[in-house]
């Protein structure tokens, strides 16, 4: 009997197929605009994901005011380096690259004098 359990343990753990982590960090919207969606993707790549907002807390209107926090939850890749893009209100949207997010957990987003993406992370 105990054979049969830990050779049906061992089938599933070689069916199960590899998880992805999942990671989180809070944005902290200094951009000057209310934020509609967040997307996130590795540094270089186009593979763009959408934040994983839980269907009981998403509301129609929601947006992201400017000073405003929220917590951006998606699946962790192998790297650390992430571009976040923000759709905003105004339909219009921005990239900020090259975010290291294994070792920062907040992020602060804004655009400078010059109207370039930048970022602070702590």
């Amino acid at each position: 009997m105990l054979k049969l359990s830990l050779a049906a343990i061992a089938a599933l753990s070689i069916a199960a197929p590899a998880m992805a982590d999942d990671w989180d960090f809070v944005l902290i919207n200094n951009s000057g605009k209310a934020i509609k969606t967040v997307e996130i993707a590795p540094t270089g790549t186009t593979t763009w994901q959408p934040n994983k907002v839980d269907p009981d807390f998403k509301k129609e209107d929601a947006t992201v005011k400017p000073g405003a926090r929220m917590t951006v939850h998606f699946d962790k890749g192998a790297g650390c380096k992430y571009d976040v893009k923000l759709n905003f209100a105004d339909s219009s949207s921005g990239v900020w690259t090259g975010i290291n997010v294994c070792d920062n957990s907040y992020v602060t987003v804004k655009y400078s004098a010059a109207g370039a993406p930048t970022f602070t992370a702590n």
